[in-house]
């Protein structure tokens, strides 16, 4: 079940989808957060299925950007 915060956090992400430094500021300023702690709560809602059946599109954009972060972070690992 998602709390209304969660619901606050996806409908700003769905509006606000560019990571800006102005971004960073309205995540501090409007949400009480820090951007990281943001992100963190983004992925983790974008894996429950109440987001994906309500937030499809956004639910698989917010996929698809970790999976590319993660793939990134491995290539960073095979240069170490």
């Amino acid at each position: 079940m998602l709390t209304h915060a969660d619901i606050r956090l996806l409908e700003f992400e769905d509006t606000h989808p560019r990571r800006t430094g102005l971004k960073n500021d309205a995540i501090i300023h409007r949400l009480g957060m820090s951007p990281a702690r943001y992100y963190q709560r983004l992925d983790q809602l974008a894996r429950q299925q109440a987001v994906m059946d309500r937030y499809p599109r956004l639910a698989d954009r917010i996929g698809r950007v970790a999976k590319r972060r993660q793939e990134e972070r491995a290539q960073l690992r095979r240069w170490l």
